[in-house]
């Protein structure tokens, strides 16, 4: 599908979509008629003097944005929506509605960057994130080498190239040395950037040197506190080096941070047990045990 036909369907939705009844509705109001008949216009207007004296009226503001975007003027249709948003966080109308309409903007930004830059660093960035998101892992890995070619070396390409070579690095060695260096290169540049360092604990970790995955597992968790895997991690490289206790704590963080995540409560399990905490033990099973009857 061409960038302009990924518009059309974009816009499509937002005149096609039908608009959740609203509670208490009885008969459509004169905007939502007008608009459903195809006369955007009308809709516009009528929408917008029924705002001029009921601001708050949340489906007329939607209508009013769903107007502006059929017309094809999509950034006053996302300021409408805005809007709605703004008076109902968690209208799922007002959510779609912006959704649908920031891609719509964002795939004009993106035409624009191509038509411009084509070579730019940027648009093979564009590039590698739009295959890697398709699944195609060998055509993002060309496009990002392509981008640190064309310009300053962005740590965010370099962590992206990274986590390629790290998805294969348990079939070969090559990669994980590839991934390392990448992350290493990443790190220089943003010492504390959180995925190059989870990333570099993920290979010691893998390769059984936990000691050392310790201490860069640690400088992720520094850097993003609220990650459970970060915390996970860091338990479980803490266990194999026979700090129970630390990583007990670390365990727990992450079952509290992520309270459906079964790997925790497996490892804690074994923690508890090693520290003599039989009942915390069984209890972590259980947990686990039911997380997983859940899954199924």
């Amino acid at each position: 599908m061409t960038s302009a036909s990924r518009t059309l369907a974009l816009a499509g939705l937002l005149a096609l979509a039908p608009l959740a009844p609203r509670l208490g509705a009885e008969r459509p109001p004169d905007y939502a008629r007008a608009f459903h008949r195809g006369d955007y216009p009308a809709a516009r207007a009528l929408a917008a003097d029924r705002l001029k004296d009921r601001p708050d009226d949340l489906e007329a503001r939607i209508f009013l944005g769903r107007a502006e975007a059929a017309m094809g003027r999509f950034d006053a249709g996302y300021a409408e929506f805005r809007r709605a948003l703004a008076l109902a966080p968690d209208d799922p109308d007002a959510l779609y509605y912006v959704g649908i309409t920031a891609g719509v903007l964002a795939q004009g930004e993106y035409d624009r960057l191509f038509a411009l830059a084509p070579e730019s660093a940027r648009a093979h960035q564009l590039q590698g994130e739009s295959y890697e998101a398709q699944g195609n892992k060998l055509e993002a890995e060309a496009a990002y080498e392509a981008a640190l070619e064309a310009g300053s070396v962005s740590v965010d390409v370099l962590v992206a190239l990274g986590d390629l070579a790290r998805s294969d690095f348990a079939q070969s060695v090559e990669r994980a040395a590839q991934a390392r260096e990448y992350y290493s290169r990443a790190l220089s540049r943003a010492p504390g950037n959180y995925d190059a360092l989870y990333g570099i604990g993920a290979l010691d970790a893998f390769a059984g040197e936990h000691a050392r995955a310790v201490g860069f597992f640690r400088r992720a968790v520094r850097a993003e506190p609220d990650s459970a895997p970060a915390h996970l991690a860091l338990g479980i490289s803490l266990l194999q080096t026979e700090q129970v206790e630390p990583a007990v704590a670390e365990l727990e963080a992450a079952a509290r941070l992520e309270p459906r995540m079964r790997q925790a409560y497996y490892h804690l399990a074994h923690a508890y047990q090693a520290l003599g905490r039989t009942r915390d033990a069984e209890e972590a099973l259980a947990r686990m045990q039911e997380l997983l009857r859940q899954k199924g």
